[in-house]
């Protein structure tokens, strides 16, 4: 096995594994923790089913449900409740999966919920002739090269988190928190397994900081997304059938772009389920401002 950075920002592509074959203890002893040092890791060229996707998830935790509360996805009920197909093919007019269409802006998976999801995995199955990249930012990297006077105000905030299932495009101020999920995060979230802080906020589902006046929160937010959206932070993965990326969503964010919305687009998506609360890191502060 052979571990390569995809890019300087963030990113490892795994080589030279079969997920159709049984992993040995050792190899995924070095998957994992390739998966704590580069946050995201692609591995091309896979053959595999659901279920040989399912084991493969399994070895990171127990698989997320789409029966969590809240909005429902349309789905086909053949594929169970811990799967969620990313596609725009159409049946009688209707998505047969979810985010059909169109670019979406940067968001950390079901941050809306107390519990969000430990790490996303995305299969690629069919794919338009262009398009439908996914952009991944590194929000260690963006919490530690925060200005100094933004991270001494955060430190120790929460960020209210809330989505309108099937929203890609914040198109509105707010979104009707008495009929959609929503949950307070802190700011600064600590990663379990590596105990760095990363930056717990998205364009997408971050709508106030907590405890500070509106116009300071919007200015602030807006800051902190266009911080988060900086080349230096940021991957981008064009794909080709048989991807599969692993994402850790504790210390990363994505987005995708858009695509031809009359070419066939068709991704499996298994999500690994958190069991333990969201962690309230410290900000990262330099060693001169720690000084």
């Amino acid at each position: 096995m052979e571990v390569v950075p995809l890019s300087d920002a963030v990113g490892a592509e795994i080589r030279d594994v079969d997920l159709r074959e049984p992993l040995s203890q050792r190899t995924i002893k070095e998957i994992e923790k390739a998966f704590h040092d580069h946050a995201i890791l692609l591995l091309r060229g896979q053959d595999i089913t659901l279920e040989q996707q399912k084991i493969f998830a399994l070895h990171f935790g127990e698989l997320g449900s789409r029966n969590r509360p809240g909005p429902k996805p349309n789905e086909l009920d053949e594929y169970g409740e811990h799967v969620m197909l990313v596609t725009n093919v159409r049946e009688n007019g209707k998505p047969i999966g979810s985010l059909p269409d169109g670019e979406m802006t940067f968001h950390a998976d079901t941050a809306y919920f107390e519990f969000p999801s430990k790490a996303t995995m995305l299969y690629a199955m069919e794919l338009p002739s262009w398009g439908g990249n996914i952009l991944f930012s590194n929000c260690y990297a963006a919490a530690e090269q925060l200005l100094e006077e933004i991270k001494r105000l955060l430190d120790g905030k929460k960020a209210m988190q809330v989505y309108e299932y099937g929203t890609t495009l914040k198109m509105k101020e707010k979104y009707d928190r008495e009929n959609f999920p929503h949950y307070a995060h802190p700011v600064f979230r600590k990663h379990p397994e590596t105990g760095r802080s990363a930056l717990f906020v998205s364009e997408l589902m971050t709508e106030e900081i907590v405890g500070l006046p509106k116009e300071e929160s919007d200015a602030i937010l807006a800051t902190l997304f266009e911080h988060q959206k900086k080349p230096a932070f940021v991957y981008e993965h064009e794909w080709k059938v048989g991807d599969l990326v692993l994402w850790d969503n504790r210390c990363t964010i994505h987005a995708r772009t858009d695509f031809p919305r009359d070419e066939r687009r068709m991704l499996r998506r298994l999500t690994i389920q958190d069991t333990k609360p969201v962690i309230e890191g410290r900000a990262p502060f330099s060693q001169a401002a720690a000084e």
